[in-house]
Order: C-alpha cells, then sequence, then structure tokens
C-alpha cells in the first residue's frame, strides 16, 4: 500500500512541477492545499493565490524543472515527506537563470485528495 502511495506523491510533485512550467493554474489549484505555506528559495513566503497568481500573470517564469534526486517517506498515515534536489531553469528580463536547490515538501490527504501543504527550498551552490 505504501508503495503504492509513494508512486502516487512522486506523480503529484511532476505533475505540478509541469504545471509550474506550463502556467497551468486550474491543475496547481487542485494540487495545492488551501492553506498551503510555499517558501521561495529568496525567503519569500506566499499564499496559494498568491503562487498561482504570480505563474499565471508571468511574473515567474519557468522554463524546466528537472527533478534529480527524491525521497518520499510516510510521516502517518494521510502525510508523506517529499525531500529531493532539483535543477530549476526560470526566465529572467535579462536572460535564463539556472540553478539547483535542494527542498522538502509536505504533502496531506484533503477529503481523500492528496494536496501540498509545505513547500521549502533553498538554492544550492553549483557542484
Amino acid at each position: 500500500m505504501a508503495e503504492k502511495v509513494i508512486e502516487a506523491i512522486r506523480g503529484l510533485e511532476r505533475d505540478r512541477f509541469r504545471a509550474m512550467v506550463d502556467g497551468n493554474g486550474p491543475l496547481l489549484d487542485e494540487l495545492l492545499s488551501d492553506n498551503v505555506s510555499y517558501i521561495h528559495t529568496n525567503g519569500k513566503r506566499e499564499t496559494k493565490q498568491q503562487f498561482i497568481d504570480g505563474i499565471t500573470a508571468g511574473r515567474r517564469r519557468y522554463r524546466q524543472i528537472e527533478i534529480q534526486s527524491q525521497d518520499v517517506l510516510p510521516a502517518g498515515r494521510e502525510t508523506f515527506i517529499v525531500t529531493g534536489r532539483a535543477l530549476i531553469e526560470m526566465e529572467a528580463n535579462n536572460g535564463a537563470l539556472l540553478f539547483p536547490i535542494a527542498y522538502t515538501a509536505l504533502h496531506a490527504q484533503e477529503d481523500g485528495e492528496w494536496r501540498l501543504v509545505a513547500w521549502q527550498a533553498t538554492r544550492c551552490a553549483i557542484e
């Protein structure tokens, strides 16, 4: 049972990253908890609506998000913690930004659906 849920959580992470690249606000709305705490690599915290609006309005433009490593661990029956590393490519006013991150994500069941309830990422040195 846990393996099936772990694979489902991995799929949700891929779906969320794809929605961020595609600017897919409705999918992000489905995948994020209404009470999500989303903390970016610069320390800025956003609500669900602020995060989605930044992407759909084009203020934050992701070109690619490549998962480099990922561990999914149960933290109870209805909660999973994801830790990982990813390579982020963003569009900036003066060209592309490319940087690695380490992140922690918390997924929990809400009304029978898995949703992201917390995210915190740190920009890493390029190794």
